[in-house]
């Protein structure tokens, strides 16, 4: 019996270079799936029981949540011209959006919205009996030396003069609960790079004067 010899004809140097950078890109495709899993648990760790990450909203919703943040430097620069918070009328006559509603989509059209002034802070609510949910703009000036629950703690920076927080109630018609929104089962929409308005260079010459 003759031995049988099989030769094997070894891959040519690019199919290993082309293995060899398949094999790598999984592994790094791997060791980033691992790290946003890490990232996102590590975030969930430390929300309070009434807070929630802002990635639940969906449609219609993240748009309003968008919208009311992009409303935030207008709002503040009325303030600081006319020293006081601005009413919801007149931020709908300057056109500033979700107050003014001629830009936003149809299903955004039905809210409603109504200002809380508590002096030092300011809540914007805004219902919609079709949407489902309600929410609320609340802007805190940090300056002032009272701040509403949850007040501001020492993790937000001295030069900072507003914090922004967006609240919401999971079913429309809510009743405004005054400031103790937690109590009352409102939810903080929480995000990494949450907001917060440095102090406006027109309010720091003056200081220097």
């Amino acid at each position: 019996m003759k031995n049988t010899i099989i030769l094997v004809k070894p891959l040519s140097a690019g199919k290993e270079t082309q293995g060899l950078a398949l094999v790598c890109a999984i592994i790094i495709a791997l060791m980033a799936i691992r790290f946003h899993t890490l990232k996102t648990n590590k975030n969930d760790i430390y929300l309070r029981p009434y807070q929630k990450l802002d990635h639940g909203l969906i449609n219609e919703q993240r748009t309003l949540y968008r919208t009311l943040y992009s409303s935030i430097s207008e709002i503040v620069d009325i303030r600081n011209q006319e020293g006081w918070w601005p009413e919801t009328e007149l931020l709908k006559q300057e056109n500033i959006p979700p107050f003014d509603q001629q830009l936003l989509p149809k299903g955004l059209k039905g809210y409603s919205w109504v200002g809380y002034n508590g002096g030092s802070w300011i809540d914007y609510l805004g219902q919609d009996k079709q949407s489902g949910i309600t929410f609320i703009l609340r802007l805190i000036d940090l300056h002032a030396s009272y701040h509403p629950h949850p007040h501001p703690g020492i993790d937000y920076d001295p030069e900072l003069s507003i914090a922004v927080q967006v609240w919401f109630f999971p079913a429309s018609e809510r009743f405004y609960p005054g400031e103790r929104l937690p109590e009352a089962g409102w939810f903080w929409l929480m995000k990494a790079d949450t907001p917060l308005l440095k102090t406006n260079s027109v309010n720091s010459t003056e200081k220097e004067k």
